[in-house]
C-alpha cells in the first residue's frame, strides 16, 4: 500500500470513529429495527397498555435520544390501519437497559407548550435540551 493510500484509509477510519463518538454527544434518531428504538417503543407500548390501549401500531414522526433520555411523538393506530388515535408525545428515561415513560405531554386545547417545556426542563434538569422539538 502506498503512503498516500495509507493516509487516505487512515483518515477515513478516523472520521468514522469520530462520527461514531459524535453521535453519542448529540441527539440522534435511532434507526428503525435498532435495539435502542425497539426498547423505547416497547416502553411506549407498555405505557399505552396501562391506559387500556393495546395491540396498536405506532407511527413515529419524531424521536430524539441523547444520553439515556428520549422525547417521542407517536401516532397510534389499529393493527389493520383503519382506526387512528390521537397523537401523543412523551419523555422517556433509560434506567439499567430499560426505558420508562416518565410523562405524557398534555394534549388539551390551549396548552401553553412553551411554558410546558420550560417546566419540564426544570422538573428534569438532566434531560438534554436537544431531544425536545424546536
Amino acid at each position: 500500500m502506498s503512503m498516500k493510500n495509507y493516509l487516505t484509509t487512515a483518515s477515513i477510519v478516523a472520521s468514522l470513529v469520530l462520527s461514531g463518538c459524535a453521535s453519542v454527544n448529540t441527539a440522534h434518531t435511532p434507526p428503525e429495527g435498532s435495539a435502542e428504538r425497539n426498547a423505547i417503543l416497547q416502553a411506549v407500548h407498555h405505557a399505552l397498555a396501562r391506559q387500556g390501549r393495546k395491540n396498536l401500531v405506532l407511527i413515529v414522526p419524531y424521536l430524539k435520544v441523547h444520553n439515556g433520555w428520549a422525547w417521542i411523538q407517536v401516532n397510534p393506530q389499529s393493527a389493520d390501519g383503519k382506526q387512528h388515535y390521537e397523537s401523543q408525545s412523551g419523555l422517556l428515561q433509560q434506567t439499567t437497559n430499560k426505558w420508562k415513560l416518565l410523562e405524557w405531554m398534555p394534549a388539551e386545547e390551549g396548552t401553553d407548550y412553551k411554558k410546558y417545556f420550560t417546566n419540564l426542563k426544570a422538573k428534569y434538569p438532566s434531560a438534554p435540551p436537544d431531544i425536545f422539538p424546536q
